[in-house]
């Protein structure tokens, strides 16, 4: 039985299966997004979720999902042990009321079992199958070639294999995953991935409505997604090009009812501050945050973080920091920046929150000095980071647990843990730390 075929059997009218696909650490996020925008029967998996949703349901997270990368529609499920069987069921589907040869098609395939000695060679059969049933089972004339289009095909499907067990979907979003959001800057240099950064501000605990400082900011990634997010606009509604569009089951007019609906902007207004000590970033950071259309909500400057301090007539917030991890900075001076880092936030953002990535393995890390509340592992592309999080306070740690009011300038009483201040330190002594010498590239000289 398909996957469709089980649906209509469902109770609830209306609703239709889906499945997102996220990154490593981020799915708590994507299943309390999910049942913010109406998701039903929500179900965590492994770098993913399913759940259930009706149309409108599904346009409204669509357009302004923070956390996704794809979402997908199975249409098919089967059984099929090995290649040949894999073909045998697959020609005989009905392939005709979700695919349309004539338009561009790639195929992204996933295996983990015995049977598929070669995830490519369940591929080739895959697109066998499609081909033959074109050839024999085509309405209106037979199709005698597929366009296979890797680069940039007008459908995506996903095959994935687990065991025996055969699930095929159509990806609803296409090549361009949902982390493009289309305000990148052109000259950025080394980026987050604009999901992981907002999954990140989400795992920090920031919402809008808080300060946020991010005073490495690089490209600006951090400012602008807390940008979008303070906005509350459908940072997805703009997309032209996406699979669902082309699908015959695409409502166009109510596509364009929930995006109006979307772009009433709901926002919160408190100070969104990004720095870098360099200027070329920086001009970046400024280029991306213009073509995001949040000048109004995003500040960004030229500042060096081990001599800033806090904004002034603002209440605390977060500080996120996403230092160099050694490729750059000399190695021998990237234990200076680390315990600058530290020091820094110890002496100067006492009543804030600080939130650092670093790769797990890093020896560095342990210069900053401070005990997280919380840490979290997540990819940075193929690194293996922890996101770290800590609550910043003056004074003794035990007293800072045991709820003293001297400890605090504010923070609320939990199991956080931080750092004391180095003995007999003032409030607004000036500290100073040795920023580290970077390796600047010939064509930003």
């Amino acid at each position: 039985m398909s996957t469709e075929q089980e649906q209509e059997t469902q109770p609830q009218a209306g609703v239709t299966r889906y499945v997102v696909r996220t990154l490593m650490g981020l799915e708590p996020q994507v299943v309390s997004e999910l049942e913010e925008y109406g998701a039903v029967e929500v179900e965590l998996g492994r770098r993913s979720a399913a759940f259930g949703a009706t149309k409108t349901v599904l346009y409204r997270y669509l357009q302004s999902t923070r956390f996704a990368v794809r979402v997908l529609r199975p249409i098919f499920e089967f059984k099929a042990k090995g290649p040949d069987a894999l073909h045998a069921t697959a020609v005989q589907l009905d392939w005709g009321r979700w695919v349309d040869p004539r338009r561009s098609m790639a195929l992204d395939v996933t295996v983990n079992s015995e049977d598929f000695p070669h995830d490519q060679f369940a591929m080739f059969r895959l697109k066998d199958a499609l081909s033959d049933h074109f050839k024999s089972f085509a309405r209106g004339g037979s199709v005698s070639h597929l366009d296979i289009n890797r680069t940039n095909p007008e459908q995506l499907i996903h095959l994935h294999i687990a065991g025996d067990q055969v699930t095929i979907s159509l990806d609803l979003i296409g090549k361009e995953a949902l982390f493009k959001r289309g305000y990148r800057a052109p000259r950025a240099r080394a980026p987050l991935n604009e999901v992981l950064t907002a999954g990140l501000l989400g795992l920090a605990g920031w919402r809008p409505g808080e300060t946020l400082v991010d005073p490495m900011c690089g490209s600006g990634t951090f400012a602008i997604e807390a940008g979008l997010w303070t906005a509350g606009v459908p940072i997805h509604a703009g997309r032209r090009e996406w699979t669902l569009f082309g699908m015959p089951s695409f409502d166009a007019d109510l596509w364009r009812t929930v995006g109006e609906e979307a772009r009433k902007e709901r926002i919160e207004r408190a100070p969104i501050l990004a720095s870098d000590w360099n200027k070329h970033p920086v001009g970046d950071a400024r280029e991306s945050v213009r073509k995001a259309g949040l000048e109004h909500l995003v500040r960004v400057e030229v500042a060096d973080f081990l001599e800033m301090r806090p904004p002034r007539d603002t209440e605390p917030g977060l500080v996120v920091l996403n230092p160099p991890y050694g490729q750059r900075v000399h190695a021998d001076d990237l234990e200076h920046l680390y315990g600058g880092i530290g020091g820094a936030l110890k002496h100067r953002w006492s009543g804030w929150r600080a939130a650092l990535l670093f790769p797990k393995d890093l020896d560095a890390q342990h210069r900053i000095g401070l005990k997280p509340r919380v840490k979290h592992t997540v990819m940075n592309g193929p690194l293996t980071c922890t996101w770290a999080v800590y609550d910043l306070f003056k004074g003794k740690r035990a007293d800072y647990l045991a709820g003293d009011e001297r400890a605090g300038h504010g923070v609320e009483g939990s199991a956080a843990e931080g750092a004391a201040t180095d003995p007999g330190s003032e409030e607004g002594e000036t500290v100073r730390f040795r920023r580290p010498r970077v390796q600047v590239p010939k064509d930003e000289d």
